[in-house]
């Protein structure tokens, strides 16, 4: 074992002439591990939030989605559709989808939703949406608009699921859309009684926000056989970025063709620039907490200031000498960092498994502990314990003056 090293860790274990001494080395490393216990907490904290809206992006949106630029209605006869798409390996399934803002009115009260026209196809694009028909095929309701409302959002139209209280409390549904071969532009205005049937969900949000119906009444609603959207599944060991490729040259260049890593890359953005704020900050606290590593160090070398002279009397070189207390900071600055990656690791596992931390007493702080997040933390606490250990040896030529 190197002698200075072995000196080090005498010096740091061994009694103290003073108890203040004991008392500082103590409030320095536990500083240094409040430091590493914030930062770690906060980067796991932010992976969390990543790692979720990943997951949300995955389960709540389609692999790619294709549609025009100029946001025109896709008029394409369904067999092309069908040749054009199955010529593309790796599609798992399609699907067409418009969307239009619409009122709803129920009881002389306007309520705002995104009506959503699908095929049947959606459900295989998107697993999460789940559908409960109440009501079958009915001659009475053919002239009717038949809509699925949203699991968290039909207590208010609650009544309307009793077929004897139809023509009581009718609901309609206001629309517009706008014929360009017009002149004027001006929007056409469609209003249509509805008929709730039945229920579906998808994700709280979605489920307060949009109406669903099949696609095929909308285009007969509008007497146009149209779509906004193509929505598309791929399989899961196919290359998105290939299939988008594919999909350019199918379709050619009028078309959009985003892909749901797209809209993530959006998002990290977001994430990885507030994280470089987040390093600078933390960086800042953890230095100012390594300032009690100095006057740890400079009160150590007092403390020992006895001991130092026997060690230059019997012909310990300075350099030797100053080794010690370089030694004497990294470990209070390793036992600082270990003490808190060991906190930060244990809340976080407990965190993740029992929920304990709550926003609004309902949704769990989401929190992941990664090694790059390790690494990071790691890097920063040992940077400027290695910095603030080797500056405060240099007092030692002082110190033998």
């Amino acid at each position: 074992m190197n002698p200075s090293f072995y000196i080090s860790i005498r010096y740091f274990f061994s009694k103290k002439k003073n108890n203040i001494v004991n008392i500082i080395i103590f409030l320095s490393i536990l500083s240094l591990s409040i430091s590493t216990f914030s930062l770690s907490s906060i980067l796991s904290i932010f992976s969390g939030v990543k790692n979720l809206n990943i997951k949300f992006y995955q389960n709540n949106y389609p692999d790619i989605i294709l549609s025009y630029y100029n946001k025109k209605n896709i008029l394409i006869n369904d067999q092309i559709l069908k040749k054009k798409m199955k010529s593309i390996k790796g599609i798992f399934s399609f699907s067409k989808t418009i969307e239009k803002k619409v009122y709803l009115y129920y009881k002389n009260n306007k309520y705002f939703f995104y009506l959503k026209g699908v095929d049947s196809e959606y459900g295989k694009v998107m697993k999460n949406f789940k559908k409960i028909v109440f009501i079958k095929k009915n001659k009475l309701f053919d002239k009717k608009l038949n809509i699925y409302i949203g699991l968290s959002s039909f207590l208010p139209f609650f009544p309307l699921l009793f077929f004897d209280k139809i023509e009581k409390n009718p609901i309609k549904i206001i629309c517009f859309f706008f014929d360009k071969k017009k002149i004027n532009n001006t929007p056409i205005i469609i209003q249509k009684e509805v008929k709730i049937k039945g229920l579906f969900h998808f994700n709280q949000e979605i489920d307060n926000q949009y109406l669903f119906c099949d696609i095929y009444e909308i285009q007969k609603l509008i007497k146009k056989k149209f779509f906004h959207f193509l929505e598309i599944k791929i399989h899961k060991n196919e290359n998105i970025n290939n299939i988008k490729n594919l999909l350019k040259k199918k379709w050619g260049s009028k078309y959009m063709i985003q892909t749901r890593i797209e809209k993530e890359k959006a998002f990290l953005k977001i994430i990885n620039t507030e994280k470089i704020f987040i390093y600078f900050l933390l960086f800042l606290i953890s230095l100012i907490a390594g300032f009690n590593l100095i006057s740890a160090i400079f009160i150590l070398q007092l403390d020992k200031k006895e001991n130092i002279f026997i060690l230059c009397s019997f012909g310990y070189s300075l350099y030797r000498i100053k080794k010690i207390f370089l030694y004497i900071g990294l470990i209070i600055t390793f036992s600082g960092w270990f003490l808190g990656i060991c906190i930060s690791y244990v809340t976080s596992l407990l965190q993740e498994r029992y929920h304990i931390f709550k926003i609004g007493g309902k949704f769990p702080f989401p929190v992941k502990f990664t090694i790059e997040d390790f690494c990071m933390t790691t890097c920063i606490i040992l940077t400027i314990g290695i910095i603030i250990s080797f500056f405060s040896s240099k007092k030692m030529n002082y110190l033998l003056i």
